[in-house]
């Protein structure tokens, strides 16, 4: 008598072209508008806006997309991931377009918050997809090493051909519209990614404690974040007070982006295999040091050299913190919304840094920050300890399944197996 094949128990996919391109392209998509705040700035500086209110239009825009990804997670961890993104790519090329090509300066404005909305849904089925594809560790880093090496192209090129509203919101339909050609080629969303057993040797995969890690990264991520973005975009600040000119803090922040290149790299070579909790707690802690001695430093020199050392921490923990939030759930239930509410904190860093630093000096702000580092380590070790259990047990549970066929029947069947 045959047996029944094993059922399909591979709960995440092998990364392919197809599906690589439209993960990593539609996670660019996604952050695109925040990696262009400064142009997007200036854009609207160009079209009669002064600081205040363009600052509080930029705001806008990353906050819906942030409300969007944050509300369409669910959907984006299901079977309609891919209509979703189509939906919101769609949205985000006719919006970014309209603004980029938009005589009037309240259409453009209107076309940059609807297009942050659209975005929303590339930034809530990227990240599932992320969950999707095997190995969180070395795809997070990928993903964030794609965006970072045309991010850096993005920002040489703009410049070259003018700051406007046509080149900064047209860039920001096109990509919307690659996004868009390869929404199709998205990871499906696997059948079955929660573990169904626990690790006998930490015992903390259990779905409850899944969920629990799940909610906690979703508040520990966004405010280490903030603290993170609050000193990147207080740059200027922090330079200015030293004398650093215009120059110098360009060249400094360009390095600062190979720097994040160097720290995404080193997780995408070595995967897994470096584990989660403990180089999550070295880069915290170091990030965290780093950023107090930004507020004490005399020298430029020291300061750049602080800077670049900084994103080099940031970008590697940003990838393990994806990987993480994957790792919880194959299907992308904690990882779709992350980006969501790390948009959240994104857009009130320039705000939190600006007033701490008026109203008690940089060295104060910089304690501040890196306080936050502190706050969030023993959190984040545990939500780590948690996401490895859970690949873990998911990986144990699925192996006994694809063990699993169906014997022979030494007797009869009964009627209930010739009923199935």
């Amino acid at each position: 008598m045959s047996t029944l094949p094993p059922p399909s128990v591979e709960p995440r996919q092998p990364l392919t072209l197809r599906t690589g391109s439209a993960t990593f392209l539609i996670a660019l998509a996604s952050l695109m508008m925040a990696n262009l705040a400064p142009f997007v700035m200036t854009a609207l500086a160009a079209l009669g806006f002064d600081v205040l209110t363009s600052g509080n239009i930029l705001t806008g825009a990353l906050l819906a997309s942030a409300a969007v990804g944050l509300g369409t997670a669910r959907l984006a961890a299901g079977t309609l991931r891919r209509r979703l993104a189509l939906a919101g790519l769609a949205l985000a090329t006719v919006a970014f377009g309209a603004a980029a090509l938009a005589p009037a300066p309240a259409i453009a404005v209107t076309g940059l918050i609807v297009g942050g909305a659209g975005i929303g849904a590339a930034i809530s089925t990227s990240g599932a997809a992320i969950a999707a594809l095997r190995n969180p560790n070395r795809i997070s880093a990928a993903s964030g090493l794609v965006n970072r090496v045309l991010i850096t192209l993005v920002l040489a090129v703009i410049p070259l051909i003018g700051i406007t509203q046509g080149s900064v919101f047209g860039t920001l339909a096109l990509i919307s519209l690659v996004g868009l050609a390869l929404a199709s080629w998205l990871p499906d969303p696997p059948a079955h990614a929660e573990p169904v057993d626990v690790t006998t040797s930490l015992r903390i995969a259990a779905p409850r404690r899944i969920t629990l890690a799940g909610i906690a990264i979703l508040v520990v991520f966004p405010l280490w974040g903030t603290s993170e973005d609050a000193i990147w975009t207080m740059a200027p600040v922090l330079g200015g007070a030293l004398g650093m000119g215009e120059q110098t803090l360009g060249f400094t922040l360009s390095l600062s982006a190979a720097g994040g290149i160097l720290g995404m790299l080193v997780v995408a070579v070595f995967g897994h295999r470096i584990g989660r909790a403990l180089p999550l707690a070295i880069a915290i802690v170091a990030g965290g040091v780093l950023k107090v001695c930004l507020g004490f430093t005399e020298d430029p020199t020291v300061l750049a050299v602080l800077i670049i050392a900084v994103s080099t921490f940031y970008a590697f923990a940003f990838s393990l913190f994806i990987a993480t939030a994957a790792g919880l759930d194959a299907r992308g239930r904690w990882s779709g919304p992350l980006l969501g509410a790390y948009l959240v904190g994104s857009s009130f860093a320039p705000l939190i840094g600006g007033a701490l630093i008026e109203w008690w000096g940089i060295p104060a702000f910089t304690w501040v920050m890196g306080l936050v580092s502190a706050l969030v380590l023993i959190p984040t070790i545990l939500i780590a300890r948690v996401s490895t259990a859970a690949e873990r047990a998911l990986a144990r549970s699925t192996g006994s399944a694809a063990s699993a066929t169906v014997t022979p029947e030494r007797t009869s069947p009964s009627p209930d197996a010739l009923a199935r």
